[in-house]
């Protein structure tokens, strides 16, 4: 039987990476690869191992399937341009593709419709900031998939095939959960800045801080893992120790720091969450502690100063 033969359109960094672990995987022949640039293509190309680069999309086989890894916002556009050079629904009889699907966390699947195919979007839910790394850490990761029921099993069977835990999902607002995957990866790389820089200010080398402060929050995360983030929540501010929290909010780095502040009031209301307005715990004293404003700063060598 016949490989199939999966074409891309915006192959950079999470569409290589996809694209090198299918073929060595033996589930895609990898065909025509299309960037902004012929060059970008070859690149590419040259990464996965597989691939032709090209100016723009040739004819399509029947069975072929089509990957856009375009930026969210130009999906929509690539989309009709790909109807208009593929003939859309009337296309002649025998060109594909099958299907078309798209990997982004922000738009819907339907925004693939003008190619006239079935449609999926599967979401890997990794880091590709280096697609040499992303090839070798995707097993194991998580791959969210919604689109047409006729085609979707078989898409995610794809990433399953190189090792994502797939799931179907039927979002009310895409906007959100992408919302909440920036949250969850993005803003910890925010968070490890501030920790960091406060580190090394109070004397720490930046090794030792970077093992520190990543030790903690593995030990972290398996407790939320385990209990939630409400239920997890320990230190001076869940237990409500107004003494401590003066000095901290009087810290060097600390005061004036607006990202620090903000987030010591979210820990606050978190913690008023978890102790359920039980008697003993005045989360308003608190609040104060933190209120006041300064300079926004995520941190840096000087703690945020």
């Amino acid at each position: 039987m016949a490989m199939t033969t999966l074409h891309i359109v915006g192959c950079g960094r999470v569409g290589r990476s996809l694209a090198r672990l299918w073929a060595e995987a033996g589930t895609f022949s990898i065909g025509q690869v299309l960037n902004r640039s012929v060059e970008s293509a070859r690149e590419a190309a040259s990464f996965i191992g597989q691939g032709s680069a090209v100016e723009r999309l040739e004819r399509i086989d029947a069975g072929d399937w089509l990957m856009l890894a375009a930026p969210d916002g130009r999906l929509a556009s690539i989309a009709t341009d790909i109807a208009e050079t593929l003939g859309g629904k009337d296309r002649e009889p025998g060109a594909g593709p099958a299907l078309a699907f798209h990997v982004s966390g922000a738009e819907p699947a339907e925004v693939l419709r003008p190619i006239g195919r079935p449609v999926a979007s599967v979401h890997p839910v990794c880091p590709f900031s280096d697609p040499s790394r992303a090839v070798e850490t995707f097993a194991g990761s998580h791959a969210l998939g919604e689109g047409d029921d006729e085609v979707l099993d078989s898409v995610l069977a794809a990433f399953a095939q190189i090792g994502a835990a797939t799931m179907r999902f039927d979002p009310v607002d895409k906007r959100r959960y992408h919302a909440a995957t920036i949250a969850a990866s993005n803003f910890l790389n925010v968070l490890d800045d501030l920790a960091l820089g406060l580190a090394e200010s109070a004397g720490l080398a930046h090794e030792q801080a970077l093992k520190v402060i990543v030790a903690l929050q593995r030990a972290g995360l398996a407790n939320i893992e385990r209990v939630g983030p409400v239920q997890a929540l320990t230190g001076p501010i869940e237990r409500g120790d107004r003494a401590v929290c003066e000095k901290l909010a009087r810290t060097p780095g600390v005061a004036g720091n607006d990202l620090f502040m903000a987030l010591a009031r979210a820990a606050v209301d978190l913690a008023e969450r978890k102790h359920g307005g039980r008697s003993g715990y005045l989360p308003d004293p608190l609040r104060e502690l933190f209120a006041e404003s300064g300079i926004v700063r995520s941190g840096g060598a000087d703690g945020g100063l």
